[in-house]
Order: structure tokens, then C-alpha cells, then sequence
């Protein structure tokens, strides 16, 4: 059984040249060999660019997953599936074991017999070129971390009606090289210059092809490293890594591109080729050094505190909301954990079905029904994560709400503070002014906080036609959140369900204790054992559990509605008229000062005569407008 703490995020982006951009489909679960084998599914060369993220704590924080480390957590969990004492954990093992292997060599055939998807003449050969298999190598060796194993090449072999005899050998040799040119790139300081150049000159022609996403992003990883490092120690470009280190600089700039165009010449290369490269260094620094140096200052005293402190707020991405929901509810989690146990006992079983069909016939009835239960139950656990990502923009919307209260509160006593020195003022136009830069303090900082609810509020409304499309009507709308409660588990009569299942299994549970106390046997009927009474008992605390879920989900659920309500509404309410909003404070000044009991300050009459005297004016003069 899977880690159920470490849950897996694969989201995909199109990467065609025709569809380029959009969102793809993704994967939210916390099995390693279904993520695994979903990855080398969808995962392809200007088709699909995947991107992993794993979380360790159940979703809370995540963190970047590479291939390799995918790879690495499925093997394992296959082992341990290997060495299960049950017969049929250990035949699914090998069986899954055999699945992955079939889809890793499927996944390496795209990138041995490549044809771009623009390509006017598209030819898929028969059989891979020797380059081909070197850079198959690469990849595989790039991605996954490892070497070829013999079960990928058994696979991988069959595909081809003539398969070269050293295609083999190459890809295992490409794989080699790749491996040695990341470990130079992990500790570039313990290498030498001409190693380092050589692996730069690797990493730069795999840079040069098609590889996208995440791949892409390991070479340049790789790249930066042995930049970083060579930059400071080459004979030509350390003086100016040294007069400039910041990497944007021109001249590193420069500098960096000298060492690139270096390890493509050779350090041996032609002297000719090596003299144009140097001279090209030296005109590239002394115009950049020519130049001002425009780096950005920052200043922290410009950086203004948000109006409402944390917001707003970004979600990392619509699995990553769908796992942070599911912490808030439990009902979402043990949906999610369910669905996701059964989607990886139907990979197994459609596994085990596609192993025992024969090729050369047709579907047998037993795989039809194993691929149609692997397809409904992916479609599911989809739209389970598309309804739980929603309602955790929307929970977040509703914090956000929540929170904006107190940073009205907290931007009134703030304008309070600023203003301290101009309320012991004395005259009539001093008491007015103070009053007036009072009022354009709590106005400023409240615009800002209703600036703020405005932009979470988009932001969530992005989701909703992000996630659901359909929702750009009143029906649309409805429908959505019709089944956000309604397949949630939290319809209107749930609460009495649960209270219902609590009554039935204590009343079962009662009776079997009797039953088994007594020893009596009913007709027909065999005797009542402890484990009866067990099953009973589990059976109770599995009601109180979902009912004790459902006090907590609910409240949460319709909090988060609520919010998503106000959100796809897209009129923006009127904002507080500013007699309403003195009046407000003029309240909450009130309710602080019964607290606190201050003694009573002395006042001057005239003054009070005139400063009344003075809001009434306004007021006729100028009705419904804000003092500034």
C-alpha cells in the first residue's frame, strides 16, 4: 500500500507548436507506480511538458519532484510489494514491475524515433539511427537517473522490426556519459577545467533539441552549475567574474557566453577559432563596461504592508489547493483516499488483465471491463480534484473576508496613532484639520483592503471558469454548486443519514453483545463469535467518525460556498458611503473607549460650536462625498 503522507502533483502544459500554452491534463495521488506510470504516459517530446511536485505532509507544503525521485519511490514500493508474505501482492508486483517497463520503453521510443509534429514530411522509421539511440541514452539517463535496465530493452528491442544489434550498447553508452556529466555538475570545484568544458559542451548540443518542462530545466541546471564555477576559475573569464559578479551584468554576461562558445571549440581546438573567441570576450567587456550598471535597487522602506496581511494570497496550483482542502476537510480526504485506492487496485487488475490477453487476439471480456473501470475511475478522481481545488480558492476567498475586519480595526487605531500629535490641537481649524488627515488615513487603508478583496476575488473567479468553463451563467453556477455540495456527501439531509447510521450500528452492535453474552442460537443461523462483535464495534466507530467528519466538513464547505457565491457575482457591491463609515468608526471608537474608561477630556466650547458648524456645511454643501 502507498505512503499515504507523500501525495504526488503531475500537472502537464502543451507544449505542440499549434497548442502551445494551455493547461494539460494532471494527476493528484499518493501512489508511486500509478504516478510513475502516468507520467510515462503522458509525458512527450512537443506534446506534453509534465511537471511534478510531492508533498511529504499530506499536502501542506510541496516541493519539487524530478523524474528520477519518482522513479526511485515506485521501484521501492514494488519492492516492498515483492516481499509481501501474500501470494497475489507479490504476483501484482511483478506484474506491475513488467507494466512499468512496457511504458518506460514506449516513452524512450518517442524520443529514438522522433519526428516533429511541423515536420511537412513526417516519417517515423522502422528502426532507431545509432545518433538516435546515443541520444535516447542521454535522455533516459537525464531524466531517470539510472542505466538502462534489461526489462525496458526486452521491451524496447520488440518494438522494432529490425533492431540494430549495438543499439543497445549505445544507449547504454549515452546513458554512461550523461551520468558522468551530472556528477561533474553536482561538484564542479573537486573537476578540471577541460572536464568541465567537455560537460558543458554535452549539456549545451542537448540543450540545442526539442526537450521541454522539466528537462529542459535540468540542463540548464546543470548548465548554471558549471558556469557558476568555471566563470571563477578560468584563466580568461575570472578578472571579470571578479570586477562583476552579478550574473546579469553585460560583462558576465560576456563572459559566460565566451565559455560557452569555449567548450564547443575545445580547449585543443583551432587556434584561429580560439583567438576570434578571445577578442570577442574582450570587445563584449570593454563595451559592457562602458555602459552604467543598471541594477535594480530596492529599498525596503518603499515595500508598503498589505492591507490585509497574507493576501492576497496565490495558491501554488490547482492540485496543490485540492490536497490543502482536503486538509481542512476530512470528508474531502477520505473521498480522495478511497478513490485513490481504488484507481491503483484497477491499475493493478487491468495490468494483470493486459498480461494475460493474448496479442494476437482480441479484447477479452475480463480486460474491457478492467479498462473501463481504469478509465471511470481516473475520470473520477479528476473531477474529485477539480471540485476539491475549487472549494479551496473559494476557502480562501472567505479567509480572506474574514480577515479583512480586524485590518479595518487595526487600520483605524493605526490612522489613531498617526495622527496622535494633531488631535491636541486647540482651535477650530486645527481640530478640523486633524479630523480631516485622520479620515484620509482610514480612507486610504481601507480602499486598499477593498482593492485586496477585489483581487482574491478575481483570482477566484479565474478558478471557477478555469476549473468548470461551464460556469459562465446563473445555471451554470448553480449546477456547480449544486454538485460541490451535493458530491461532497453534504446534501440537506446528510446530518440525518449519519445520525440515522449511529443509531442503526449501536442498536446492531447492542444486539450482538447480547447475542454472544448469552450464547443463545437463533434457527437456522450459526452462533455469534468475538469476531462478530468486533466487526460490529468497527462498524460503530466508522459512523461516529463520518458524522464527527461531517460537523467539521459542512460548516467549512458552505463557509467556502458562501464566498464562491459572492465571487462569480460579478457586480461589484456599492462601496460604504463615508457618513456611514465615520459612523462605523465613531462606534468602534466607543466600544474602546468603555473598555479602557480614559478620563474626560477638557474641551472648548467655542471650538466644539465652530467644528459642528463645520460638518454640517460639509454635509449640505457637499452630500455622499468623502472628505480627503
Amino acid at each position: 500500500m502507498p505512503d499515504t503522507d507523500r501525495l504526488y502533483a503531475l500537472s502537464s502544459t502543451y507544449n505542440h507548436p499549434r497548442l502551445s500554452g494551455p493547461d494539460g491534463p494532471g494527476l493528484l495521488i499518493n501512489d508511486p507506480v500509478v504516478a510513475m506510470r502516468w507520467y510515462l504516459t503522458n509525458e512527450r517530446e512537443e506534446n506534453l511538458a509534465v511537471t511534478g511536485h510531492v508533498s511529504d505532509d499530506h499536502g501542506a507544503t510541496w516541493r519539487p519532484l524530478r523524474p528520477r525521485e519518482l522513479l526511485s519511490d515506485a521501484e521501492q514500493a514494488l519492492a516492498a510489494m515483492a516481499d509481501d508474505p501474500g501470494p497475489q501482492t507479490r504476483q501484482s508486483a511483478g506484474i506491475l514491475r513488467g507494466a512499468l517497463a512496457a511504458d518506460a520503453a514506449d516513452w524512450l521510443d518517442h524520443r529514438l524515433r522522433y519526428v516533429q509534429p511541423d515536420d511537412p514530411t513526417p516519417y517515423r522509421p522502422e528502426e532507431p539511427s545509432p545518433s538516435s539511440w546515443q541520444r535516447g541514452g542521454h535522455i533516459w539517463a537525464l531524466a531517470l537517473g539510472t542505466l538502462p535496465d534489461e526489462d525496458m530493452l526486452k521491451h524496447l528491442t520488440a518494438r522494432f522490426t529490425a533492431p540494430q544489434a549495438e543499439g543497445a550498447a549505445l544507449l547504454r553508452t549515452g546513458a554512461a556519459e550523461m551520468l558522468d556529466a551530472l556528477a561533474l555538475a553536482e561538484a564542479p570545484a573537486r573537476s578540471e577545467e577541460a572536464q568541465l568544458l567537455a560537460a558543458l559542451a554535452h549539456f549545451n548540443r542537448l540543450a540545442f533539441g526539442f526537450e521541454t518542462g522539466q528537462l529542459h530545466e535540468l540542463v540548464e541546471d546543470a548548465q548554471r552549475s558549471i558556469l557558476d564555477h568555471l566563470i571563477t576559475v578560468h584563466p580568461a573569464t575570472a578578472p571579470v567574474a571578479e570586477a562583476h559578479p552579478r550574473p546579469g551584468h553585460p560583462a558576465n554576461q560576456a563572459a559566460r557566453a565566451y565559455l560557452n562558445r569555449l567548450s564547443f571549440i575545445g580547449a585543443d581546438g583551432e587556434q584561429r577559432l580560439l583567438d576570434d573567441a578571445a577578442a570577442a570576450l574582450a570587445e563584449a567587456v570593454t563595451a559592457a563596461e562602458q555602459q552604467p550598471d543598471q541594477a535594480p535597487a530596492h529599498n525596503a522602506t518603499d515595500v508598503q504592508a498589505p492591507a490585509i496581511p497574507g493576501y492576497p494570497k496565490h495558491l501554488e496550483g490547482d492540485l496543490q489547493a485540492a490536497a490543502q482542502w482536503r486538509l481542512i476537510s476530512p470528508v474531502a480526504r477520505r473521498a480522495a483516499e478511497q478513490t485513490m485506492d481504488r484507481l491503483a487496485r484497477a491499475t493493478s487488475a487491468l495490468a494483470q488483465a493486459t498480461a494475460a490477453a493474448d496479442a494476437n487476439e482480441s479484447a477479452s471480456p475480463q480486460q474491457d471491463a478492467a479498462l473501463l473501470s481504469h478509465h471511470s475511475l481516473h475520470q473520477e478522481l479528476e473531477e474529485l480534484t477539480a471540485r476539491h481545488a475549487l472549494l479551496m480558492h473559494a476557502s480562501v476567498l472567505a479567509d480572506a473576508e474574514a480577515a479583512a475586519e480586524p485590518a479595518k480595526h487595526a487600520a483605524v487605531v493605526a490612522a489613531a496613532q498617526a495622527t496622535e500629535g494633531q488631535r491636541r490641537a486647540s482651535t477650530a481649524a486645527e481640530i478640523v484639520a486633524a479630523e480631516d488627515a485622520f479620515m484620509a488615513h482610514v480612507n486610504g487603508a481601507e480602499d486598499r483592503i477593498a482593492a485586496t478583496l477585489s483581487e482574491q476575488r478575481r483570482l477566484t473567479r479565474e478558478a471557477l471558469q478555469r476549473i468548470f468553463p461551464y460556469a459562465v451563467t446563473s445555471t451554470g453556477r448553480h449546477t456547480v454548486r449544486r454538485n460541490l455540495l451535493e458530491n461532497s456527501g453534504l446534501g440537506i439531509d446528510a446530518y440525518t443519514q449519519a445520525s440515522r447510521a449511529i443509531g442503526e450500528s449501536a442498536r446492531k452492535l447492542e444486539s450482538v453483545e447480547a447475542a454472544y453474552r448469552s450464547g443463545a442460537v437463533s434457527f437456522g443461523r450459526p452462533s455469534v463469535s468475538q469476531e462478530d462483535v468486533e466487526q460490529a464495534r468497527a462498524a460503530l466507530q466508522r459512523a461516529q467518525t463520518r458524522f464527527a467528519d461531517m460537523r467539521i466538513s459542512r460548516p467549512n464547505t458552505v463557509r467556502a460556498l458562501k464566498a464562491l457565491d459572492g465571487a462569480a457575482h460579478r457586480d461589484p457591491s456599492p462601496s460604504e458611503a463615508p457618513a456611514a463609515r465615520a459612523a462605523r468608526i465613531a462606534a468602534q471608537s466607543r466600544e474602546r473607549s468603555k473598555a479602557t474608561a480614559p478620563a474626560a477630556p477638557r474641551t472648548d466650547p467655542a471650538a466644539e460650536q465652530v467644528r459642528q458648524a463645520h460638518n454640517s456645511s460639509a454635509q449640505a454643501h457637499h452630500p455622499g462625498v468623502r472628505r480627503a
